[in-house]
């Protein structure tokens, strides 16, 4: 190691308070194989003590720009930008590297993708992969956080130690890469079982689907959070998402996004949504909670990983009416359950957001 090449660098001065800590991560990342030139970069984004995982997570960052991946994939410029912002990315002009060899595989194929299905459609997928993808990495971003002190600077008190962990760490990215692949081919193959579970073979437009929709939330939640800690809070929305999902996943239905304490679901039939919203409400009561859902069922508009329509306003416009520990449902509910499920007719219900009054009933 050549300390007057180093110091030349910028990236070591000896008359430095931390001169001893700098030297000894220097001393790391050359063990690590990091190049005089990768240290120069990395200290002039403020992440020298995170080279050695950033090789890692992102290897050759930045070598390629936007019109070079136009070049490369045989799109105009004006789609490939189209892409890397549907993407989640931000748009520098044509001309910045942005890119590695891995980014531009990935936009071939949104590219070769569009060409199937067109590029509007392709675009709402890429904003589906970016949506779920920035939760994922915030949620670990968040986990490993709160759980490895040394990956704080300022709580290690080392460059070296937070390089170190970070490094340790990163070695978990390409096999999270792995495992999401792997899971990814059973989630689109549960997609379309779902699809098929459902009674939606007479509608014209392909674009809609046939299901029960569901909203459930916690009563009373905003005074129950006063008296929470924020790991309480935490630990409290956990376990609810983990039943939720556990229960709508029973009923073969799908999770369709958590909304603070409220969860909406859609399930093959109106049937299973009920039950849903039953089991919902008795894993609450069991632990010391109470619930409220409202659920509908109809045709509904199926468009990037969610869904819209009257049916799905309907369903939450119900929830809302519920008092704790009730559920509201259409009369288009009661005709599917035929009998097999106890309901009381409520009459007509004048519910916000419809011009005409819907016939409600309640679960026994």
């Amino acid at each position: 190691m050549d300390l007057a090449e180093l110091a030349a660098a910028g990236l070591y001065d000896e008359t430095a308070a931390d001169a001893a800590g700098r030297l000894e991560l220097l001393e790391y990342l050359i063990g690590e194989g990091c190049t005089i030139e990768e240290m120069i970069a990395a200290n002039r984004r403020g992440r020298l003590f995170a080279l050695s995982g950033d090789r890692i997570i992102i290897p050759d960052r930045d070598e390629y720009t936007l019109r070079d991946i136009a070049e490369r994939t045989g799109a105009d410029l004006e789609t490939i930008g189209r892409i890397w912002r549907a993407l989640g990315f931000v748009d520098p002009g044509p001309d910045e590297g942005v890119a590695a060899e891995g980014d531009v595989a990935a936009v071939q194929t949104m590219v070769d993708l569009a060409a199937v299905v067109g590029l509007p459609s392709t675009l709402g997928v890429g904003r589906v992969i970016a949506s779920s993808l920035t939760r994922i990495s915030d949620a670990i971003s968040s986990t490993v956080r709160g759980t490895i002190p040394d990956l704080a600077l300022d709580v290690a008190g080392s460059e070296v130690a937070t390089a170190r962990t970070f490094g340790e760490l990163a070695h978990f990215v390409p096999r999270t890469g792995e495992a999401l692949d792997a899971l990814f081919r059973h989630h689109l193959e549960a997609a379309r079982m779902n699809w098929e579970r459902t009674d939606s073979s007479d509608l014209s437009d392909s674009s809609q689907v046939r299901v029960g929709v569901g909203f459930t939330d916690l009563s009373g939640f905003t005074g129950l959070t006063e008296n929470l800690t924020m790991p309480e809070l935490t630990s409290l929305l956990t376990v609810f998402e983990e039943v939720a999902d556990e229960i709508v996943r029973g009923h073969l239905g799908r999770v369709v996004k958590y909304i603070g304490d409220a969860v909406m679901y859609v399930t093959p039939d109106a049937p299973a949504a009920v039950r849903v919203a039953q089991d919902l409400l008795a894993a609450a009561r069991a632990r010391g909670m109470q619930a409220r859902g409202g659920v509908a069922v109809g045709a509904v508009l199926a468009l990037e990983g969610d869904f819209f329509g009257p049916v799905v306003n309907l369903a939450a416009r119900l929830a809302a009416m519920a008092e704790a520990g009730e559920v509201l449902v259409t009369a288009d509910v009661v005709a599917r359950l035929d009998g097999a499920i106890a309901t009381d007719a409520l009459g007509s219900r004048e519910v916000r957001g419809f011009t005409r009054a819907i016939e409600v009933a309640r679960l026994r």
